[in-house]
């Protein structure tokens, strides 16, 4: 595991981007917090572990229902 500040994250990200392929990447911020990078295969979707719910409406039942409620606005 690699670990880099975000201040050599800013200066250097194509440095920090090409350690994802053989490492894993922490940064961390200057409050405290730490961020996880990691590059998204091929052909693949970063949102594919997310898990699913099946809620038995179409994309245009959504489409409709987004609309409605923006058309209050």
């Amino acid at each position: 595991m690699l670990v880099f500040d975000i201040s050599d994250f800013k200066k250097d990200t194509a440095k920090v981007f090409n350690a994802t392929k053989k490492n894993e990447v922490i940064i961390k911020n200057n409050d405290g917090s730490n961020y996880k990078l990691q590059p998204i295969p091929k052909g693949k979707s970063p949102f594919d572990g997310v898990p699913r719910i099946k809620l038995g409406i179409t994309t245009q039942e959504i489409v409709e229902i987004i609309r409605e409620s923006r058309a209050g606005i």
